[in-house]
């Protein structure tokens, strides 16, 4: 999630599975493990996400995630 969110920050989130499209979440994967990214669509109990360094492409970008994986929206970075 370069530039805004880099290794190591801390951010916190909302614990919440409501969340729309462009939002940046934190979810749990089975390739990564808990990643911050964003939301690119959502169809159903359904989402793709995405990250906003065009220059880094991930697997994760091709799967469909279920909404309960998403553990919250984060609200802020603290550092």
């Amino acid at each position: 999630m370069l530039p805004a969110y880099k290794p190591n920050d801390y951010v916190v989130c909302l614990k919440t599975k409501n969340v729309n499209v462009n939002d940046v979440i934190v979810i749990e994967t089975n390739e990564l493990g808990k990643v911050v990214k964003r939301v690119q669509s959502i169809s159903g109990n359904l989402l793709k996400i995405s990250g906003d360094n065009k220059s880094y492409h991930s697997p994760v970008y091709e799967m469909t995630h279920d909404l309960d994986a998403v553990i919250g929206r984060v609200i802020f970075k603290l550092f």
